[in-house]
């Protein structure tokens, strides 16, 4: 099913397809070699073969812009950007699965950026069919740079539209770890411009397996951050079902805590971080016997201080994790008051790292908000006012004041 675009979006990527075949229509290819031209354009169409997703929206990144880079050098312009536009088509847009406006805007955006690539190489004094290495790797490393602020810049302020959050939001969760892996191409696209200018463009071919190399490197890097979440999910949910009464406890706590991250404005790195930790909160119950985890009333004070120590043992589970590791001291500390009179060790005030406070607020509230079988479940606006109550003794008072706004939130999204 096709997404529906916003007025504004579709305003957007309208214009840039424009702009786009604007430069299109000025820019008309040298087809006197044809052989080459298609021969390039083939390679290009491999190099776009199965692009890898972006962890969140409906894009992708391809590995193909060091051969676009060798185009531009080489044959200049024109032929540079019709095989930007024509070559990057993917299937997806052919069968219609993707809307047109968006089709017609990646064509723009690519024709853009490659035009962006050549002007500045031909600024700094780089000349169109030759390529000298002592003379020429500044205006090349320039032009390449060019291209890929003009891509991410345009691609994030499409996604900001698409996801209906902030351009910041989008370059640090969509961007910025791409782009290491983008500008780590550009060697291999010096390397391809030399070898094209002095064996011709069929010495290309060599460069096919690096290139899927690099395509498999950030393939695994994606797969990596779903595994982290498939993960806490699961272990998650084999916590949650030892106890019909907390079903779903750690999800509710991830995304109320996520959504206190972002209230106080916590950059997106941590606010993913704090939706892994959590869903993981709670993992040290593992370790508690079922004959305290099911138990249908109160605990006695033995039990209790065996209950107790399932932040420590959470804690220390996540201490071997090299990601999930950086978040142990939020699942140890969770349950620390601002008052100092928590456990495990009694910490009180700023001591008590932000996201444990965040996740102690969260926590507490889907507690008062869930059936127990000692107690029936609060309101949230009686939630809501226990939770001032307790702002300054138990929780941290910025994070209640942030807690008040995602409740507002909550009930205006269940009405």
């Amino acid at each position: 099913m096709k997404r529906k675009l916003g007025t504004f979006e579709t305003l957007y990527t309208l214009f840039i397809a424009g702009l786009g075949f604007y430069v299109l229509a000025r820019n008309v290819p040298d087809l006197s070699r044809p052989v080459e031209a298609f021969f390039l354009l083939l390679l290009v169409l491999i190099g776009e073969y199965s692009p890898v997703p972006v962890p969140r929206g409906d894009g992708s990144i391809s590995v193909s812009p060091p051969l676009l880079f060798t185009v531009a050098v080489l044959y200049g312009p024109g032929l540079a950007v019709w095989i930007a536009c024509i070559a990057t088509i993917r299937k997806k847009d052919l069968l219609g699965q993707v809307p047109i406006p968006i089709v017609l805007f990646n064509r723009g955006m690519l024709s853009l950026s490659i035009y962006g690539f050549c002007k500045v190489y031909a600024l700094l004094g780089g000349v169109q069919g030759v390529f000298s290495l002592a003379r020429d790797v500044p205006a090349f490393i320039a032009a390449a740079t060019t291209y890929t602020v003009i891509n991410a810049f345009l691609v994030s302020i499409e996604f900001a539209f698409m996801l209906r959050t902030s351009l910041i939001s989008v370059w640090r969760t969509n961007i910025i770890w791409s782009l290491p892996n983008m500008f780590a191409l550009f060697p291999f696209g010096l390397l391809m411009v030399l070898v094209c200018a002095q064996g011709g463009p069929l010495y290309l071919l060599i460069f096919l397996l690096p290139m899927f190399v690099a395509k498999y490197s950030l393939e695994k890097y994606i797969e990596l951050r779903d595994a982290y979440a498939e993960m806490a999910g699961a272990l998650a949910n084999a916590i949650d079902f030892r106890d019909s009464y907390t079903r779903g406890h750690s999800e509710r706590v991830a995304e109320y805590a996520v959504m206190l991250a972002k209230e106080l404005k916590l950059p997106d790195d941590r606010v993913e971080l704090i939706r892994y930790v959590g869903l993981l909160h709670d993992v040290g119950k593992v370790g508690i016997r079922d004959a305290i985890m099911k138990k249908p009333g109160r605990f006695t004070f033995d039990e209790y201080e065996e209950m107790k120590s399932h932040a420590k043992m959470g804690a220390d589970m996540l201490m071997g994790m090299k990601f999930l590791g950086r978040g142990q001291d939020w699942v140890r500390y969770h349950h620390e008051r601002w008052d100092g009179k928590g456990f495990p060790d009694g910490l009180a005030g700023e001591e008590i790292p932000l996201e444990a406070r965040i996740l102690a607020c969260a926590d507490s509230f889907d507690a008062m908000t869930t059936d127990r079988p000692y107690k029936q479940r609060m309101s949230f606006e009686d939630a809501r006012e226990e939770l001032l109550r307790c702002s300054g003794t138990q929780f941290d008072p910025r994070v209640v004041q942030a807690m008040m706004a995602v409740i507002d939130k909550l009930i205006a999204n269940r009405k």
